[in-house]
């Protein structure tokens, strides 16, 4: 089976109001576990969202494109489930994968700055049309290809999804490049926290995979 990890990049205009909340507060994210879109044209979702409760729930309330939802008892992370009426970028951006033989895989992960992330596993030779019916101006990177469940990642290793998001930022901000072009902060701001935060993750995360090479 060949696995494919996208990101995505949604600038304001084009993006959900509840994936604007997250820039809100250092370490906000939602997790989309499941969905299904109902015969009404409707989009039934369950989300984890790692977020102040109330304020998300405020938020949540005022957009008129939300039918109801439903909450688990709780602080953050809470789970919610939710009804909307489909329409917009949103909808269009679903309808790139609509006719397409891929099964994500879940966790669907939304994170400030119009940050979005997801598994797909499918045919390789429908990828690439797929990609070029998202619309425009969401920008498109793929970060991993490979055979699901064929070792992703090294062998032993345990790093959060934080540090790889991290990692990746890292890698692309130009932090491992020699020399160097990119910095602590410019990955802090890559991933909507502070320095020091950024700088927690990528240590962590490398002090894992050293370890793990040297093993």
């Amino acid at each position: 089976m060949r696995y494919v990890h996208v990101e995505f990049e949604f600038p304001p205009a084009v993006r959900h109001p509840m994936h604007d909340f997250l820039d809100g507060g250092d370490g906000r994210r939602s997790e989309l576990v499941t969905w299904r879109r109902l015969p009404d044209g409707t989009l039934a979702t369950l989300f984890r969202i790692a977020a102040p409760r109330e304020p998300y729930l405020e938020r949540l309330r005022e957009i008129d494109a939300i039918e109801r939802f439903e909450t688990a008892p709780g602080e953050a992370p809470f789970y919610l489930k939710a009804y909307e009426r489909l329409g917009g970028p949103t909808e269009t951006f679903l309808d790139a994968f609509a006719d397409t033989e891929f099964l994500s895989v879940p966790p669907v992960v939304f994170r400030p700055a119009g940050r979005l992330s997801f598994g797909l596993i499918g045919p390789p030779d429908q990828l690439r049309d797929a990609l070029a019916a998202v619309p425009d101006p969401i920008a498109v990177e793929v970060d991993r290809i490979g055979s699901y469940g064929g070792g992703r990642r090294p062998a032993g290793v345990r790093i959060t999804e934080r540090q790889r998001e991290a990692l990746r930022a890292a890698h692309r901000v130009g932090y491992y490049e020699v020399p160097r072009s990119g910095s602590v902060d410019d990955v802090a701001a890559a991933i909507g926290c502070s320095s020091s935060t950024a700088g927690a993750h990528l240590r962590k995360a490398e002090a894992a995979l050293v370890d793990a090479f040297l093993r």
